[in-house]
């Protein structure tokens, strides 16, 4: 899995913290920040390159692709048959005769497609900052312990991450500010 964040990033953020990490767990608490990050994104936001994606195809002129930004199409088949005549605006493809073979049921869309940022992209710092924040966090504290009491033989700890219910780790602000920063814009909506 391709990261927001390297293990040098995060060495770099730790300093003297880090002298004890291991490549391999560094490797591991950005991989689930990373999934975390873009989770709350609602995208992909690391690059892939010719994803394969089979969406439903109907009769409108306008086709949404599933990841975003949309760098490049290579390919687009509607049931399995090869089409060229579309045009694309951004993560959207335009088609004259619409997504579906017949009017009256729908397709299935097979589009071979490049998304997400580049590495380095200056686009992704909000996110890569919000990876690394989660890691550093992830391992300083790996079980989120903040506090406990003891009697006796019994013993309490109580667990705060810092997120609610919907992602555990992740607060509720910076999970609303990745889906404005990241996730899908507003778009022309065809009436009629």
């Amino acid at each position: 899995m391709v990261t927001l964040a390297t293990p040098a990033d995060l060495r770099d953020l730790l300093g003297e913290n880090a002298t004890s990490l291991p490549d391999q767990l560094a490797t591991l608490l950005l991989e689930l920040a990373t999934a975390e990050v873009q989770a709350a994104a609602g995208q992909d936001l690391v690059q892939v390159i010719d994803d394969q994606a089979a969406v439903m195809g109907t009769p409108s002129f306008w086709f949404a692709l599933p990841q975003r930004p949309v760098t490049d199409v290579s390919s687009v088949e509607i049931d399995g048959e090869a089409v060229t005549d579309y045009k694309r605006f951004g993560a959207r493809l335009w088609r004259s005769r619409g997504w579906s073979q017949h009017v009256y049921e729908p397709s299935v869309v097979s589009v071979t497609y490049t998304h997400g940022y580049a590495p380095g992209d200056p686009a992704l710092g909000l996110a890569r900052k919000l990876t690394l924040d989660l890691t550093a966090a992830l391992h300083a504290n790996p079980d989120g312990v903040t506090g406990g009491f003891s009697i006796d033989d019994y013993r309490e700890q109580m667990v705060q991450t810092g997120g609610d219910s919907r992602t555990n780790l992740l607060p509720a602000l910076s999970r609303r500010l990745l889906r404005r920063t990241y996730g899908g814009r507003a778009g022309l909506v065809r009436i009629g």
